[in-house]
Formats: structure tokens, C-alpha cells, sequence
């Protein structure tokens, strides 16, 4: 799935249950006075299918242990999918998906890792992975593998499907590590919508540069 350019080797994603440390929280109502960052819309079997943006900040943050060669970054903001129409709160098996696109100059054996826990949200790997632990917060772990070479590369980071004309995912302290680059990271958020019968829309936020 997505852009693949030189420099791209290979991708591959876990999900662990673990002690929450971040979170990606999955509700049933928009914020208020939200600042839209991005908004793309489709129509779908007589269903305008709308996904948004919203208050996305991405903060990059000195890496710890100091190696001029890692680069930190914690995102928080909102994802919004609302479908409009007759029949709308009666849709079925709409996906909500989450990830970045990243380019990165050259790398080191160099890796992009992003986690985040995902409290009373079952959540679903591109690999069919589920964390569905209740008793604690299931925290999971997306990565991107890079070689030397300049890239550009779009990693899902969860996916989860819903029913009904309403889905809003808050993404809060989201932290990403890269590990081996040489320069600056860039990082554009996404957000999309796949609806049930392969229709998708995807809104893309502003590059971010850590």
C-alpha cells in the first residue's frame, strides 16, 4: 500500500500489550471549535463519505541518549469519518485508517518506529494482528525499515472497522523514533476511510520536518 521510492526496503508491524504509556482513543463525538487541517470528501453508493484533519500537531523533540544520527517526535490531533446521506447511520464495515508517509535523505540501517496504546479500542495491524486486552491498555508497534538511499514510504500505523456514519479517533502523545538517518525526517500524517465496498478517501496533513 502506498508510495514506495528508492531507499525502501522493507516494512513490518507487531502489536504487544503493554503498560499504556501514550494513546490513540477511539470516540463518538467531534471536538468543538476543532482547527480542520485537512479535509477530502468522496461520494460512495449514493453516500458522501468525508474524512477529516483536525488540531494535528506533530512536536519534534531531541532524541534521547543525543545521537546526531536519531530524531523523536510525538503527534497529537484528531481523526474524523463521517458519511452523509439517506441510509448513512445504517452503513456497514466502513475501515478507519491511520499512518505517515515519511522521507528521509539517507540512512545508517536506519528504522522508523511508531507506538501508541489504544485504550477500550480494539485495534488492528496491517496484518490481521489484534490487541484486544481490556484489564490494561494494549500498546502496539508499527516500524519501517530503510536502506541508505534516499525514500519516501507510507506505513499504516492501525486500522480498525466500524458501522454506522460516525467515527473519530483522538491521537494523543502518538511517539515516533527514527534510528540510523542522516538528516531530517519529514513526516505527513494521514487519515482514511475504506468503505465497504473498496471506495476510499484519504485526507494528507502538512509535512512535518524533526
Amino acid at each position: 500500500m502506498g508510495i514506495k521510492s528508492r531507499g525502501f526496503k522493507a516494512a513490518r508491524n507487531a502489536a504487544v500489550a503493554g503498560a499504556a504509556v501514550l494513546g490513540l482513543v477511539l470516540g463518538a463525538s467531534g471536538a468543538a471549535s476543532a482547527e480542520v487541517n485537512d479535509q477530502n470528501r468522496i461520494v460512495s453508493d449514493g453516500l458522501e463519505v468525508v474524512v477529516t484533519q483536525e488540531d494535528t500537531h506533530i512536536n519534534g523533540v531531541p532524541a534521547l541518549g543525543g545521537s546526531p544520527f536519531n530524531r523523536e517526535f510525538f503527534h497529537n490531533g484528531r481523526g474524523t469519518v463521517n458519511l452523509v446521506g439517506d441510509g448513512a447511520a445504517d452503513a456497514e464495515g466502513t475501515t478507519f485508517q491511520f499512518g505517515y508517509q515519511f522521507a528521509w535523505a539517507a540512512s545508517i540501517d536506519g528504522a522508523i518506529g511508531v507506538t501508541y496504546s489504544t485504550p477500550g479500542l480494539e485495534l488492528g495491524i496491517s496484518d490481521s494482528i489484534e490487541a484486544t486486552v481490556t484489564d490494561i491498555l494494549p500498546q502496539a508497534y508499527a516500524e519501517l525499515e530503510l536502506t541508505p538511499a534516499p525514500g519516501i514510504e507510507e506505513l499504516v500505523v492501525a486500522e480498525g472497522e466500524f458501522d454506522g456514519d460516525f467515527k473519530s479517533v483522538q491521537f494523543a502523545n502518538v511517539h515516533g523514533t527514527a534510528s540510523g538517518v542522516i538528516g531530517a525526517v519529514q513526516v505527513r500524517p494521514f487519515v482514511r476511510a475504506i468503505t465497504a465496498n473498496g471506495d476510499n478517501v484519504t485526507t494528507y496533513g502538512a509535512p512535518w520536518t524533526v
